[in-house]
């Protein structure tokens, strides 16, 4: 298995083994642990108490472009850009990756289900940080990265 998760403290490693059973019992090849929607349907998305402003953007820009995404692709997933990814070795074999900062999340993403894994949506423990705290997103450049990889990636080679 293969487990991608960011290295900025915001998710919580005790959520590996919940990730990894529906891999390891062979229900599933491909799991993203969701922000949010889990738990009575918590909003566990960007909380920054020092730049609200910042965190409303952000959280905006998450749903246009989880809205994008599911109609684009015809999928239905609540958290398409979570940093907790895990998925078979298998399910990358023969893959070639371009993509070098956070429009990664989305060839990976976009490749998988394209080979026909739709990923089940796990909620996970997630504490956000905001850009004083550290947070690498570039408010205005990634946002035109992430849909040129949306619309690339739709008809590009896996």
């Amino acid at each position: 298995f293969i487990l991608i998760q960011d290295a900025d403290d915001e998710y919580d490693i005790e959520d590996y083994d919940a990730l990894i059973e529906p891999l390891r019992d062979g229900r599933e090849a491909f799991v993203l642990g969701v922000r949010h929607g889990g738990g009575g349907g918590a909003w566990k998305m960007r909380q920054f108490t020092d730049q609200p402003f910042h965190a409303f953007i952000l959280n905006l820009g998450h749903l246009f472009f989880t809205l994008l995404v599911n109609i684009f692709y015809g999928v239905w997933l609540r958290d398409p850009f979570t940093m907790y990814k895990v998925f078979r070795r298998s399910c990358i074999d023969g893959m070639h990756f371009e993509s070098n900062r956070f429009d990664f999340d989305y060839e990976l993403l976009i490749k998988l289900m394209r080979r026909g894994f739709y990923p089940l949506e796990i909620p996970v423990n997630y504490r956000s940080r905001s850009f004083l705290q550290g947070k690498k997103i570039r408010m205005f450049a990634d946002p035109i990265r992430w849909v040129i990889a949306i619309v690339k990636f739709r008809f590009a080679k896996i």
